[in-house]
């Protein structure tokens, strides 16, 4: 067996008296040994091993051309925060060849550069990864929309927002019932929706995101799109600071301070909520 210095493991070269041509078959096949003699098998053993090296280097530039998603990944934080521009140019290199993974990571690192040309560069990456059902993409459009982008010249639009959010199903993806409750709640140029808002912000937590948990929350304290339940309003709020959210764990501070609801009184309690709201503000997580 031959290892190549890429680790493709080759399979063994004939050994005296095979050959790989039909000729060679045919004589081994009747016993004639005079086409197996050492100058016409040396040469075909040099032309087939030359060309298993060029298949191994063929196969080699592929793998490199189509990254892993953690390589991509990788790459991403390179080209975003450390402003790398050899690792822009490897995703640019992978989103050109088609990769939906590497359109969305150069047009979230492009997003975020400082250069109007080069966030508008971004969302025509973020757009193409979309057109290939890449939810992430999706989920970054809408959020590029609604928030809007000085430093692009991009004024917030949550017409366009809304759109791609329900392109990426609300109903299972927990990030996009989220800012659809965002913008069923704030109204965004249109009438406010609390009952609908509250119905994202359920099917958002009931998949698991705090951020909506603790929004659920607060539309059960104030009774806001659903009846008023401090009871219902407690027990999301516990949930979310399972997650470590930070006003969610200040909700419960309170609630033992006073104790009401679910909670009894007790200042310990209340104490030790406080130090773990000072911990999730020193350890924030990314938003949704």
């Amino acid at each position: 067996m031959t290892t190549l210095t890429n680790g493709v493991v080759l399979p063994p070269l004939p050994r005296g008296g095979e050959g790989w041509g039909e000729g060679a078959r045919r004589a081994q096949a009747t016993g004639n040994s005079q086409h197996l003699n050492h100058k016409n098998t040396a040469p075909n053993r040099i032309t087939v091993k030359l060309l298993l090296i060029a298949a191994s280097l063929v196969w080699t530039n592929s793998a490199l051309a189509s990254p892993s998603l953690a390589e991509i990944d990788r790459l991403r934080m390179h080209a975003d925060a450390g402003r790398d521009d050899r690792a822009l140019d490897a995703l640019l290199a992978s989103a050109r060849a088609g990769s939906a993974d590497a359109q969305r990571a150069a047009g979230e690192a492009l997003l975020n550069r400082v250069d109007q040309v080069r966030a508008a560069e971004g969302m025509r990456w973020l757009e193409r990864a979309a057109s290939q059902n890449d939810i992430r993409a999706m989920i970054l459009l809408g959020k590029a929309w609604l928030f809007g982008s000085l430093t692009a010249s991009r004024a917030p639009d949550a017409k366009k927002a809304r759109l791609w959010f329900e392109r990426a199903q609300p109903s299972v993806n927990a990030q996009a019932a989220y800012y659809m409750g965002l913008i069923e709640k704030g109204g965004y140029g249109s009438a406010a929706n609390p009952a609908r808002a509250a119905e994202h912000f359920r099917l958002s937590a009931q998949q698991g995101l705090p951020e909506a948990m603790y929004l659920l929350g607060n539309a059960y304290a104030s009774g806001e799109g659903v009846d008023s339940d401090p009871r219902e309003a407690m027990r999301w709020y516990l949930r979310a600071a399972a997650f470590e959210h930070p006003q969610a764990i200040q909700e419960l501070a309170h609630a033992f301070a006073r104790g009401d609801t679910l909670l009894p009184q007790s200042e310990f309690q209340a104490e030790q909520m406080r130090r773990a709201v000072e911990h999730a503000l020193r350890h924030p997580k990314a938003a949704p």
